[in-house]
């Protein structure tokens, strides 16, 4: 999953791995690239799939207006427009001239119109499903064709956003082809007032049942309801892009394939290559299996490998290497604050005092991940360096719960309380997303300490879609979870902003602080970056203070591949590479690819 911030380092990183003696299995030049996922695609719809898999993926497919240099990691390179857009002095306004020969893999014609129906269909506020994106196009009034020409476009906003270039034009706004996304011309049948009407009445506040049924709009309704029919998020017909690649055959719980777009065209030169002919990402569940899949060849790539795994990956023989490198992750612990037990700011902090990070780093992770207390990436500018690490301190933990009367006041070894005049036990479920052995791992650990102290913590597993679905609808007591920060300024409000706990926002654990939220909005409109710098901060010590969410490390991004490519290399954008680039050693001319 995704959503930040922050350049980690600004030039590509090589990759360093052991070598030596031969491979006992002829490398294969086969131009394709197979690369392991952990679960399937939920979908391959960019503004209606939240979970990484799909949105490293939906990079082959789909293109924006601009994107990033990732060898200054700044927004600089115009791919759909041809140049960088023209923007007023007072942030309202911002003009683009798009490119004229972009087509999309039918053969029709990539124009302004084509920008229009991608923004309202993200700025649709019935789809429940791109909550987590539509927060960064909320800022944006409209856009409409310049003086009627089909290749300009202006958009206007009604409030200034500071990101709105990195996070907006170069990120969430992904350019969707009307003539097949749109095809009954719903979304004509409904303005950029009708959704104002909503988005910019609401203002801050979420956006709930209630507030849609009172400005019910059919067409709008009818066109979500079509939007996120299962068809439009796998099906072949629609999942198409101007990008280099497109959806062949997805097989659902085995692989998808993406092969070459005919139309597509490369102004970028290396950043534009597309080299292999068919990338292919194969699921397979089991992490012994997929390094097994490695070891044999079945598999080039394994992009985000657990550490327990990729420390044992043998590279002796040269025939696979392997790499660690940061990108900007940072993992957390959630517990709802609806809950009756977390409701209480102290709770939050007796169980940050109960989680042994440094333990689980050296036995869990294998050393490879640091602490940090923040949701901004610590290389940072405005990561807030005097918030200190909270100590494993099972005695304070106790302490603080004693204060609050969470004793065991009827002798059966669990803490206990009365609230809202019942009594509840200090009993939940920790959840996670199955497959994921080094988070349950974490858990299992950690409630263990917990049960020491009185409280029952148990460590349920879910099915990625289902533990997706479960935290959209913030059904789930606590869970532990991570987001990759972009290399951009931090926008927390995505994730912590009372109104993103609403309506499947990404605000998953209820998190609300009025003095929180206000500086949120503030830093959206401030930009004066020393101004900025400050509010970050601050925001970070009231989380830290209020404990959001229990914030544990940032991780390695441990990857391993087989080493028949050349071209690799690895950088700070998630995933940290992109595997159009890799060539294929020994292939000449190019081959078929086959699976």
């Amino acid at each position: 999953m995704k959503r930040y911030v922050l350049a980690l380092i600004g030039i590509s990183l090589v990759a360093i791995a052991g070598c030596g003696g031969s491979s006992t299995k002829p490398l294969s030049t086969n131009n394709r690239l197979i690369e392991w996922i952990l679960s399937d695609f939920q979908s391959l719809n960019p503004y209606n799939s939240t979970d990484a898999n799909a949105t490293y993926a939906e990079e082959q497919i789909y293109q924006r207006l601009i994107t990033i240099d990732v060898n200054t990691m700044k927004y600089t390179v115009p791919v759909l427009a041809e140049s960088m857009p023209v923007e007023s002095p007072d942030h309202l306004q911002y003009d683009f001239t798009l490119r004229k020969d972009v087509k999309w893999p039918d053969g029709k014609p990539f124009t302004g119109e084509d920008v229009i129906f991608s923004l309202k269909a993200l700025k649709n506020p019935f789809n429940s499903m791109s909550g987590q994106k539509r927060v960064y196009v909320d800022p944006i009034h409209s856009v409409e064709l310049i003086d009627g020409d089909p290749y300009r476009v202006r958009f206007k906003l009604w409030k200034p956003y500071f990101l709105i270039i990195p996070a907006t034009f170069g990120d969430v706004l992904y350019m969707m082809p009307k003539h097949i996304m749109d095809p009954d011309g719903l979304t004509d049948k409904y303005s950029w007032d009708d959704i104002a009407a909503i988005v910019e009445s609401a203002g801050n506040k979420e956006i709930d049942s209630v507030m849609l049924s009172k400005h019910k709009n059919q067409a709008m309704l009818d066109y979500a309801t079509w939007f996120t029919d299962a068809s439009r998020n796998r099906d072949g017909k629609y999942i198409q892009g101007t990008g280099p690649y497109k959806l062949d055959v997805w097989v659902t719980n085995q692989y998808a394939r993406f092969v070459r777009n005919p139309q597509y065209v490369n102004h970028w030169g290396p950043m534009g290559e597309a080299n292999p002919d068919t990338l292919i990402y194969k699921t397979i569940n089991d992490l012994n299996a997929a390094t097994t899949a490695l070891k044999s060849h079945d598999v080039d790539l394994l992009g985000q490998i657990l550490p327990q795994y990729w420390i044992n990956i043998d590279t002796s023989k040269g025939d696979v290497k392997k790499i660690g490198f940061p990108l900007g992750q940072f993992y957390y612990i959630g517990f709802n604050n609806r809950s009756p037990i977390f409701r209480d700011p102290g709770v939050r902090w007796a169980m940050a005092y109960m989680i042994d990070r440094k333990l689980i780093i050296d036995k869990v992770y294998y050393g490879k991940a640091k602490l940090t207390e923040s949701p901004v990436t610590s290389t940072h500018p405005e990561y807030n360096h005097d918030l200190p690490i909270i100590p494993f301190d099972p005695a304070k933990a106790e302490h603080i719960l004693d204060s609050l009367d969470w004793k065991d006041h009827d002798g059966d070894g669990i803490r206990d309380k009365v609230i809202d005049g019942r009594r509840i036990p200090f009993r939940f479920t920790f959840t996670v997303n199955a497959g994921n052995e080094t988070r349950k791992k974490v858990l299992l650990i950690y409630s263990e300490a917990l049960r020491k102290i009185g409280i029952d913590a148990q460590v349920n597993m879910l099915e990625w879609s289902v533990y997706l679905e479960r935290l959209r609808d913030h059904l789930l007591e606590a869970h532990i979870g991570a987001w990759i920060n972009d290399p951009f300024e931090s926008d927390s409000y995505q994730l912590y902003h009372s109104s993103q706990a609403k309506n499947r926002g990404s605000n998953y654990d209820y998190y609300s602080n009025p003095v929180a939220d206000k500086l949120m909005e503030d830093i959206r409109l401030e930009f004066d970056p020393a101004k900025r710098m400050e509010m970050e901060k601050q925001l970070q010590k009231i989380m830290y203070d209020d404990q959001a969410n229990l914030f544990l490390w940032e991780p390695l991004n441990l990857a391993a591949w087989v080493d028949r490519f050349d071209n690799v290399s690895w950088n700070s954008y998630r995933p940290g590479y992109n595997t159009a680039w890799w060539k294929v050693r020994g292939v000449g001319g190019g081959a078929k690819a086959s699976f």
